[in-house]
């Protein structure tokens, strides 16, 4: 891990970029407020203008025939309460993501990171009302649990049930496409930190197996802890994707050099295959504890389901399959593929 010793230099950086990243709070701006906000922005757009929708295809063995070729749409860390702009950034991505029209919509975690604004999460979360979604908890919506009524938890839960969103808490729900029925699984943040009775406990609240292809959970480490051959597809959050090392934020290299190590290319990889499951990670949405995403915009993940037939390879540790990074150029029309008949 790289010296922390730059971050002085940071801090006027970070002013700079505080014109681009500081926006109204849920306020519309007119018109002439935008033009003058664009031109003070360093790189000439508002911070929500540059979200990314980055496709992703995962292979699934036996996936039921009916969910061949599923779109689903994958957000996480909006971040809500570290910086006014994160609102805005964050509705900007619900909003493309409703546009590519996918199947299903999921939201893997870390809404208000800082304060107890929960109509913020309602306003992001407005474009959605409607439609099939499905939520895990993040570590900052479970991590400051209390017993009280006005708990963290209970008011980030509450915040998305009233907006439609169905969350998963060790559970699985049904979603019926193409006439076939299968299940989406989500799993707490702090699972893979539990004793080995809690964790059998908890997956064996959550069926694995071929009806089971999908299996939200906000930490990309819960990979370790997943039946094996249970889960042919994990989806996280949580990690900071940024090419450029930012205080306070979980980066891509370090999941990948202390979570996983021995990956190939700890600065790049975000897919992996572990325990047969194939894990990836987003990017996230907000500006974390230092307002620069330097090399990850915000990111809405359009993920594809594809159906192939056979019998699951035996893998073990965190050999990752043979695809290319899916950070490496950020096109739109870059479509990265997993595949299962990775090295092993």
């Amino acid at each position: 891990m790289r010296s922390l010793t730059g971050f002085p230099l940071l801090v006027p950086f970070c002013a700079a970029l505080l014109a681009g990243c500081g926006g109204r709070d849920g306020a519309a701006a007119t018109a002439a407020d935008s033009t003058a906000t664009r031109s003070r922005s360093p790189y000439g757009a508002l911070a929500s203008e540059n979200v990314r929708v980055v496709p992703v295809e995962i292979e699934v063995i036996d996936l039921p025939r009916g969910w061949d070729g599923m779109r689903i749409a994958a957000l996480s860390d909006f971040q809500l309460g570290l910086w006014p702009d994160n609102v805005n950034v964050a509705r900007a991505a619900v909003e493309r993501a409703v546009a590519e029209k996918p199947d299903l919509v999921v939201l893997l975690g870390d809404y208000v990171t800082r304060g107890r604004d929960y109509t913020a999460l309602d306003r992001v979360l407005a474009p959605l009302r409607g439609r099939t979604v499905f939520a895990v908890l993040g570590h900052t919506d479970a991590e400051q649990d209390t017993e009280g009524p006005d708990s963290t938890l209970i008011r980030a839960s509450e915040a998305l049930a009233r907006n439609g969103v169905r969350v998963l808490r060790n559970q699985r729900a049904p979603f019926v496409r193409g006439r076939d029925t299968a299940y989406i699984g989500g799993v707490d943040p702090f699972t893979p930190l539990k004793p080995e009775w809690r964790q059998a406990e908890i997956f064996g609240g959550v069926p694995g197996g071929p009806r089971t292809p999908v299996l939200l959970s906000h930490m990309p480490v819960t990979a370790y802890a997943v039946p094996r051959d249970k889960y042919p597809s994990v989806l996280t959050g949580h990690t900071f994707c940024g090419q450029t090392e930012v205080p306070g934020t979980p980066r891509l290299i370090w999941v990948n050099s202390e979570v996983f190590p021995g990956t190939p290319d700890p600065s790049r990889t975000r897919i992996w295959r572990i325990r047969g499951s194939t894990v990836f990670a987003t990017c996230g949405v907000g500006y974390s504890f230092v307002p620069v995403r330097m090399g990850a915009p915000p990111e809405v993940a359009m993920i594809t389901l594809k159906r192939i037939d056979g019998a699951p390879r035996d893998t073990t540790g965190a050999r990752p399959v043979n695809v290319d990074s899916l950070i490496e150029y950020f096109q739109p029309d870059t479509t990265e593929r997993d595949s299962t008949g990775g090295t092993d």
